[in-house]
């Protein structure tokens, strides 16, 4: 657990540089930002609910409707990940059915 935290606390640095940076390049005034990073419970730990984990999080934005916007941007980037992905998977199925290797 203490390990858990240690990473936390070093993750939350991480997101104080983002903001410092932001500033030392006197970009501050437009910067959007939303950091999240945690830890899920451990597997082994059966009296934890596996719903709920620990985090520790960043906005950098000033209204409703940048949150908005970044979240349209999360969720569309994140679709078209996953179409990408399943189209190279059905790419690599036909090509493999025929015995070609896609070169990565």
């Amino acid at each position: 657990m203490k390990k858990d935290f240690e990473f936390l606390l070093h993750m939350q640095r991480l997101m104080f540089e983002a903001e410092a940076l932001a500033t030392q390049f006197g970009v501050k005034d437009r910067f959007l930002s939303i950091m999240m990073a945690g830890l899920l419970p451990e597997e082994d730990d059966s009296s934890i609910d596996k719903t709920k984990f620990q985090a520790i999080y960043s906005y950098n934005i000033d209204d409703i409707e940048e949150l908005d916007e970044i979240q349209e941007f999360i969720y569309h980037t994140y679709y078209m990940q996953e179409k990408d992905e399943l189209n190279q998977n059905d790419l690599n199925n036909l090509l493999g059915d025929n015995m070609i290797d896609l070169e990565d």
